[in-house]
C-alpha cells in the first residue's frame, strides 16, 4: 500500500489541513483501516479502493484514530490531489462512493504562473438547521469559548447546522474576535454532549460590494480534535447560513473562506453556491492541495 501525507486547502507545505492517503488498501477488513489510522494520529485517512458498481468511479472510506467517518472534507480534497499526481485520474469529474453517498469530485487545471496549482472541487447537498439557539445558551457558549459576550454579532443567531455531522455556527462580529478565543475545553464538550453537537464554528464575515471573505475556527474537543485547522464540510453549512441571513444571495454566490490562522496553518476554502430555479440546491468546495510526503506501508 502507497501512502501520503498531504496539506489540504493549501498551496503551501506545513500549512492547511493535514491529511493521510492510502491507496491499493482494497481486501483489508475495518480492524486494519481503523489501525492504521491509529498509527498516524492527529490526521484523517483516507483510504481510496476500487469501485464496487458501475455507477462510481471509486470508493473512498474515512477514519481518524477513534472511528470511521461517512466524509471528510479536506481529505477528500487531498486524496483526489495524490490520485492526479500519480495518473489514477485526470482532469474533470470523478464520482466517488463514501458513506455519504455518490459525489461529484472535480479537478481543474493549474493557474498560468508555475506557483499555482490545480484545484480540487467536490459537491455536497444543502445541510439542514435546527432552530436558532436561545440567546441564554449563546452565552453560555461564548462563556466556554472565553469570548466576551459583545463580541457575539449583535444581531446574526447561532444555528445548529446538520450534514453529515453537526455544528454549530456562532457568528462573531470581525475577524479579531476569532483570536481572543481560547476554550475551555471541558465546558465546550459538556454542552456539546447537551446539544448534540459534535464541533462548534465561530465565523466573522465581510462583505465589500461583491466580495464576501470569512474566517473562522473549528473546536471538536467530543471528536479528540481541540482544533480542526480548516474544515470543508463546515463551510459547506456556513454557505446555506450565509445564504438564509443575505449575506449572501443571486448577485454574490461565491465567497472565500479562510481558517487555520491562530494554528500557524492558513488555509483557503473557495465556496461557490448552486442553485435551480432560485433554489439553493448545493454547494461546491474548492481547494488545493501539497503532497508533503510519499512512502510504502510494509504490512
Amino acid at each position: 500500500m502507497r501512502i501520503y501525507r498531504v496539506d489540504a486547502f493549501t498551496q503551501t507545505p506545513f500549512t492547511g489541513n493535514p491529511a493521510t492517503v492510502v491507496l491499493d488498501a482494497d481486501g483489508r477488513d475495518e480492524a486494519m483501516l481503523l489501525a492504521i489510522a491509529r498509527e498516524f494520529p492527529g490526521t484523517e485517512t483516507a483510504f481510496v479502493l476500487a469501485p464496487s458498481a458501475p455507477d462510481h468511479d471509486l470508493r473512498m472510506r474515512f477514519f481518524n484514530s477513534r472511528k470511521e467517518w461517512p466524509f471528510i472534507g479536506h481529505a477528500t480534497i487531498a486524496a483526489h490531489a495524490v490520485l492526479l499526481d500519480v495518473g489514477r485520474r485526470g482532469l474533470g469529474r470523478c464520482l466517488q462512493h463514501s458513506g455519504t453517498g455518490i459525489i461529484e469530485v472535480l479537478a481543474h487545471a493549474a493557474g498560468p504562473s508555475h506557483t499555482q496549482r490545480g484545484s480540487i472541487e467536490f459537491r455536497q447537498s444543502v445541510p439542514d438547521f435546527d432552530a436558532p439557539i436561545p440567546l441564554k445558551t449563546t452565552l453560555r457558549i461564548a462563556e466556554a469559548l472565553r469570548l466576551p459576550a459583545r463580541q457575539l454579532h449583535e444581531s446574526l443567531p447561532a444555528r445548529l447546522a446538520r450534514k453529515g455531522s453537526t455544528r454549530l455556527l456562532v457568528p462573531v462580529e470581525d475577524a479579531g474576535a476569532l483570536d481572543i478565543i481560547a476554550p475551555n475545553f471541558d465546558t465546550l464538550e459538556s454542552i456539546g454532549r447537551e446539544l448534540g453537537v459534535e464541533g462548534f464554528f465561530p465565523f466573522a464575515y465581510q462583505r465589500t460590494g461583491h466580495e464576501v471573505l470569512t474566517d473562522a475556527r473549528m473546536f471538536c474537543p467530543a471528536l479528540g480534535l481541540p482544533e480542526d485547522p480548516v474544515s470543508g464540510n463546515a463551510h459547506v453549512m456556513l454557505a446555506a447560513y450565509l445564504l438564509e441571513y443575505k449575506i449572501l444571495d443571486r448577485e454574490v454566490t461565491t465567497f472565500v473562506g479562510r481558517q487555520g490562522r491562530q494554528l500557524l496553518r492558513p488555509g483557503q476554502v473557495n465556496v461557490a453556491l448552486e442553485f435551480d430555479q432560485g433554489t439553493l440546491r448545493a454547494v461546491r468546495i474548492g481547494g488545493t492541495a501539497v503532497i508533503v510526503s510519499a512512502g510504502e506501508l510494509r504490512i
